[in-house]
């Protein structure tokens, strides 16, 4: 079983809700137990989040950190659109709204984008999780 660090601020608490909403248990405990890595997420406007991959844990620090495995760099808007379908992974780093340092770190980059792009796309396909498309059709 996987634990996830109980979050303490914004970006955790989304990536939290991210990691726990799995379809496949056993796929996301086969991509996660000890892989040991550290990845750097700066959400745009936001702030760096170190997320911490360590044995059968996922933790969480509001800092960037030299050590890290992976930087990914993502604007708010970009996430969502990838999250909805409107822009791949690909044409966002091509344009600029994503950016990744160790990008030749290939084995490192697609796991990170399994656990994290693939289960976005599937929250926000499921109908009682998709906050963001409510609320727009509200205004």
């Amino acid at each position: 079983m996987i634990s996830i660090e109980k979050p303490e601020d914004l970006i955790s608490v989304s990536l939290h809700n991210i990691f726990n909403y799995r379809v496949n248990e056993w796929e996301f405990i086969r991509r996660v137990k000890d892989w040991n890595k550290q990845v750097v997420l700066y959400l745009k406007p936001f702030y760096p989040l170190t997320i911490i991959f360590q044995g059968e844990e996922i933790r969480f620090e509001q800092k960037d950190t030299p050590k890290a495995d992976l930087k990914v760099t993502l604007e708010f808007n970009a996430m969502l659109d990838i999250a909805y379908g409107k822009l791949n992974p690909i044409m966002a780093l091509l344009t600029g709204k994503l950016k990744i340092k160790g990008i030749f770190r290939i084995k490192t980059l697609l796991n990170f984008m399994n656990i994290f792009l693939y289960t976005m796309k599937v929250v926000a396909e499921d109908p009682t999780q998709n906050y963001f498309e409510m609320n727009k059709s509200l205004r």
